[in-house]
C-alpha cells in the first residue's frame, strides 16, 4: 500500500510537470470512452435491460405470413386471435390488443390519452398484476360491461397525484363513463406510450367468420415452460395446416403463423444497428488508446535517463513498470470521469436526435450498469494503452542512458512499437469511414426517393371526436365540414384536408373483393392499405393524379361510394389499364360496393425503404370515423404558425375535442428515418474522430522519427542529398505506415460490409466507389500529415546538426 501511495504520488507529480501531455491524453481519452458509455447506455436501455414483466424471454408475438402474396408479420382478425388462443398446445395464455386514441373530458382542459383495448388475459400474459385494484374480467369482454379502465402508473401520478382513493373514480373518456378499477405498477406501460387499458369488447359482426381477414389485433402469447420456441413452430405448422382445412377460402395464400419472442418484434429493427454501433465506438476507443500509447512511448524515450538514475538507485523492473502503470491507471481515470460528463451530455443529445424512432428510448439513461461499463472501459484502457510503454521504459540502457549527450536508446523497438500502432490506428479509422460512407450514402439513397407527396409547407395533428355525440357518418360529417371551412378561411392556408391515417405511419389492411371477378384456384389477392380522406386531403398532401378524378365533396352519405386507387394497385388487377369505372368492396363493417373513379400516383403511405403496396383511398364522409388527422397547406412561410389559429377553430366548432399530435409533415417524414439518419451520424463521428486521431498519431511518429534521425539527416545533406530527396524520404516512410493501414482496413472493411448488408438501403455493401473514396480520402490526410515533418526535415542545418553530436 505504500508503495501504492508513493506511485500515486510521484505520477500526479509527474502528471502535473507536463500539462499539455496531460491535457492532450485526457481530452483523447474522454472523447472514447464517453462515446462509449453513451452508445452502452442506449444499448443497455433498449437491448440489455429486461422489460417489467415475469419471464420475458417467454413472451411471443403472434402473426400471419402469407408465403404468395409476399406478406410477412401481418395483424390478426378476431377469428384468427381466437384460433390462436384455442388450437396451440404450447401456450399458456394467449392475448390480443389494439391501441386508440380516447379523450379525456371533465378537467380544464380536454386531453388526448393513449389507451390500449385488451383481452383480460392481457395482464397474466405479461406476467402483471396490478398494484392498485384489479384487472377486467371475461364477463367485462362485452359490449355494454365494458367501460372500466386501468391506468398505468404515470398516468395515475400525473392526473390524480398517486391519490389511492382513484379507485372507483368515474372518467369520462370519449364522453362515455368509466370507472377505474385498477394500476398497473411503476414502469409497466405496453406498448409504448400505453396510458390506460379497458377491456376488448368486438362486436358480433367483427368477430364473425365474414370478418376473418379484417386483420387489426396484435396477438401475444405466452409459452409453456419447458417448451422451446422450436417446439413451438412445430405446433403451429400443424394449427395452420388444420386452419387451411378448415377454411380453405383463407388458405390460399398460404398463410401460416408466424412466431418470434415479443422482445425481437420490439426492438428487432434496430438491434443489429445498436450493437454494430457499440463495436464502431470500440473501435474509437481503440484508435484514442493508441494515440495515448503512441505519446507515452514518447515520453518513456524522454525519461531514460531518469528511468536509468532510478535503476541505478535500486528499483527493479517491477517498480518500474508498476510506476508507469500507475501513470497510465491515472490518466485512464481522469479521462474516463470527463467522458462520464461527456456521456451525460451525449446520451440527451442521441435521445433528442433520434425522437420515437427509437424502441424502448423511455429506459434509455445513464444508470449505475453504464458507470460500472464506465469505470471497467477507463481502467481496462489504462491497461491497455499503458502496459507495453511501460514494459518498453523498464528495459532502459543503463550504460548508453547515463553517457552525457546521449539521445536515448529505446529509438528502434520503440519506433517499431510506435509505426505498428499508427498502422492499427489507420486501419481502424478505415474501417469506421468505410462505415460510415455505407450508411451515409445509403441514407443519401433513402433522402432521394420520391415519397409520392410534398411534405414541406404541410402542418399535421390528430384529434379523436367523442364517440356518444359523433356515433353517426351524418354527425361525423357535419364536423368535418364545419371544421375544414373554418380552416380554409384561415390567413395563410392554402388548403386542409382530414384522414384516418397520415403518411408513415400506421398501417390498416383490408380484403376486398371485385365486381365481376371471382380469384382463381390458385390466385391471390392480398390485402389492400385503406385510406379515408377527406376531399381535398389528396391535393394538399401533393399526390398527383393519373387518371380520372380525385374525390369530391358530392361523394357523401347517399351518394354512390367512391374511391381512388393508387398506381400499384391499378397495375396489380387491371394491367390492361381499364380500372377506371370497376367496383371494389372492403370487407369491412358497413361497407358498400365503391366506384374506382381516379388513379394517383403511388405514395410512401407505410415507410421510405418498403416497397409501395396497393392502396385505396375512401371517402371520409361515406366511411366515417372518429379518429382524425389533419394535414394544413401554407400558402408561405412555417407551417408551425399556423397551430394557434388551427386550435382556435377547433375550440369554435367543439371545445371539448383536443388537437394532439401536432408536427410539420416534414418532422413526420425525417422521424420516419431517425434511426438510418442516427446510424450515418454517429458512424460519420465515429470516423471523423479516428481520422483525426490518426493523422496526429501519424504526425507524431513520423516527428519523432525526424528527431530522432537529425544527424542522419545532416549528414545525407553534406554529402549532397537535396532537399528534395529529403523530403520524399521522410514522405514515404509516412505514406509507407498509411499504406499498410490501408491495406489491413481494407480487409477489415469487407468482414464489416458482410454485416451491414441488411442495414443498407439503394447501395451495395460492397461498394467500390466507397472503398476507394475512403482509401483516398485516407491516403489524403495522411500525406498531410506527414508533409508538416517533412518540411521541418529539410530545414536541418547539416553543420548544426554534426555540431550538436
Amino acid at each position: 500500500m505504500e508503495n501504492l501511495l508513493q506511485d500515486v504520488r510521484l505520477a500526479l507529480r509527474s502528471l502535473r510537470k507536463s500539462p499539455g501531455f496531460t491535457l492532450v491524453a485526457v481530452l483523447a481519452l474522454a472523447l472514447g470512452i464517453g462515446a462509449n458509455s453513451a452508445v452502452f447506455s442506449v444499448v443497455n436501455g433498449v437491448l440489455l435491460v429486461p422489460p417489467p414483466f415475469a419471464a420475458p424471454d417467454r413472451l411471443m408475438d403472434v402473426s400471419n405470413d402469407f408465403a404468395r402474396a409476399g406478406r410477412k408479420g401481418l395483424t390478426s382478425s378476431v377469428a384468427e386471435y381466437q384460433d390462436a388462443a384455442r388450437l396451440p398446445v404450447v401456450f399458456s395464455s394467449v392475448a390480443a390488443y389494439t391501441d386508440d386514441s380516447v379523450t379525456l373530458t371533465g378537467v380544464d382542459t380536454p386531453q388526448s390519452l393513449v389507451m390500449v383495448e385488451a383481452t383480460a388475459s392481457f395482464l397474466p400474459t405479461l406476467g402483471v398484476a396490478p398494484m392498485l385494484g384489479r384487472n377486467f374480467t371475461e364477463a367485462e369482454q362485452t359490449q355494454g360491461n365494458d367501460r372500466v379502465v386501468v391506468l398505468t402508473h404515470q398516468t395515475w401520478r400525473a392526473h390524480f397525484s398517486e391519490d389511492p382513493s382513484v379507485l372507483g373514480r368515474t372518467l369520462q373518456l370519449n364522453g362515455e363513463p368509466y370507472t377505474v378499477i385498477g394500476v398497473l405498477p411503476h414502469g409497466v406501460a405496453f406498448p409504448a406510450g400505453s396510458q390506460l387499458y379497458k377491456p376488448f369488447a368486438p362486436s358480433a359482426e367483427l368477430a364473425s367468420e365474414d370478418k376473418r381477414d379484417t386483420r387489426f389485433l396484435e396477438v401475444m402469447a405466452r409459452l409453456k415452460p419447458g417448451v422451446t420456441l422450436e417446439a413451438a413452430r412445430e405446433d403451429l405448422e400443424r394449427v395452420s395446416r388444420q386452419l387451411a382445412q378448415e377454411h380453405p377460402k383463407y388458405a390460399q395464400g398460404q398463410r401460416t403463423i408466424a412466431l418470434k419472442s415479443l422482445e425481437d418484434e420490439v426492438v428487432g429493427e434496430v438491434r443489429g444497428t445498436l450493437w454494430l454501433l457499440l463495436g464502431a465506438v470500440g473501435f474509437v476507443l481503440l484508435v484514442a488508446c493508441g494515440s495515448v500509447a503512441n505519446l507515452l512511448l514518447a515520453r518513456a524515450a524522454a525519461r531514460e535517463r531518469e528511468v536509468s538514475i532510478r535503476a541505478a538507485l535500486g528499483a527493479n523492473r517491477a517498480r518500474l513498470v508498476a510506476q508507469f502503470l500507475t501513470e497510465s491507471l491515472l490518466l485512464s481515470l481522469l479521462g474516463g470521469a470527463l467522458g462520464l460528463l461527456f456521456a451525460l451530455w451525449g446520451t440527451d443529445v442521441l435521445l433528442a436526435f433520434v425522437g420515437d424512432a427509437l424502441p424502448r428510448a423511455t429506459e434509455v439513461r445513464l444508470e449505475v450498469r453504464s458507470v460500472l461499463f464506465t469505470g471497467g472501459v477507463s481502467l481496462l484502457s489504462g491497461l491497455v494503452f499503458g502496459l507495453v510503454p511501460a514494459l518498453q521504459a523498464s528495459r532502459a540502457d543503463l550504460n548508453a542512458a547515463m553517457r552525457e549527450g546521449s539521445r536515448g536508446t529505446a529509438g528502434g523497438r520503440s519506433g517499431k512499437l510506435r509505426s505498428g500502432l499508427v498502422v492499427g490506428q489507420v486501419a481502424f479509422a478505415l474501417v469506421l469511414l468505410v462505415g460510415a460512407g455505407l450508411f451515409g450514402r445509403s441514407l443519401l439513397a433513402l433522402l432521394s426517393v420520391d415519397p409520392g407527396f410534398r411534405p414541406e409547407g404541410v402542418l399535421t395533428a390528430r384529434l379523436t371526436l367523442p364517440e356518444n355525440r359523433y356515433a353517426t357518418t351524418e354527425q361525423q360529417g357535419a364536423f368535418q365540414r364545419e371544421l375544414l371551412t373554418r380552416l380554409q378561411a384561415l390567413p395563410g392556408v392554402e388548403s386542409a384536408g382530414l384522414t384516418n391515417l397520415l403518411p408513415l405511419g400506421r398501417s390498416v389492411t383490408f380484403g376486398f373483393d371485385i365486381d365481376g371477378r371471382t380469384k382463381g384456384p390458385d390466385e391471390v389477392w392480398p390485402a389492400v392499405q385503406l385510406r379515408t380522406v377527406s376531399p381535398d386531403y389528396l391535393s394538399t398532401l401533393g399526390m398527383r393524379l393519373r387518371e380520372g378524378r380525385l374525390l369530391e365533396a358530392t361523394d357523401v352519405p347517399g351518394t354512390a361510394w367512391a374511391v381512388v386507387i393508387n398506381k400499384t394497385f391499378a397495375d396489380a388487377y387491371w394491367p390492361q389499364g381499364n380500372a377506371l369505372g370497376q367496383r371494389l368492396k372492403l370487407r369491412y363493417p358497413k361497407a358498400e360496393w365503391a366506384t374506382v373513379v381516379g388513379i394517383v400516383e403511388d405514395a410512401r403511405e407505410w415507410a421510405l425503404d418498403k416497397p409501395v403496396v396497393p392502396m385505396a383511398y375512401y371517402s371520409l364522409p361515406q366511411l366515417g370515423g372518429s379518429h382524425l388527422a389533419l394535414a394544413v397547406r401554407t400558402k408561405a412561410g412555417a407551417p408551425e404558425a399556423l397551430r394557434a389559429g388551427i386550435a382556435a377553430e377547433l375550440r369554435q366548432v367543439d371545445a371539448d375535442v383536443p388537437l394532439f399530435g401536432v408536427a410539420p409533415l416534414t418532422r413526420l417524414v425525417d422521424e420516419s428515418i431517425g434511426a438510418r439518419r442516427l446510424s450515418a451520424l454517429l458512424m460519420g463521428l465515429f470516423g471523423g474522430t479516428a481520422l483525426l486521431l490518426a493523422a496526429l498519431g501519424l504526425a507524431g511518429v513520423i516527428g519523432y522519427s525526424v528527431a530522432q534521425r537529425t544527424r542522419e539527416l545532416g549528414i545525407r545533406m553534406a554529402l549532397g542529398a537535396a532537399r528534395s530527396d529529403v523530403l520524399w524520404l521522410v514522405l514515404r516512410q509516412g505514406l509507407s505506415l498509411a499504406g499498410l493501414g490501408v491495406v489491413l482496413g481494407l480487409g477489415l472493411s469487407l468482414g464489416l460490409a458482410h454485416l451491414l448488408r441488411s442495414l443498407l438501403y439503394g447501395v451495395a455493401a460492397y461498394d467500390a466507389w466507397t472503398f476507394a473514396g475512403v482509401a483516398a480520402l485516407l491516403g489524403a490526410v495522411a500525406l498531410a500529415a506527414t508533409w508538416l515533418p517533412a518540411r521541418r526535415a529539410t530545414r536541418v542545418d547539416p553543420i548544426i546538426s554534426l555540431r550538436s553530436e
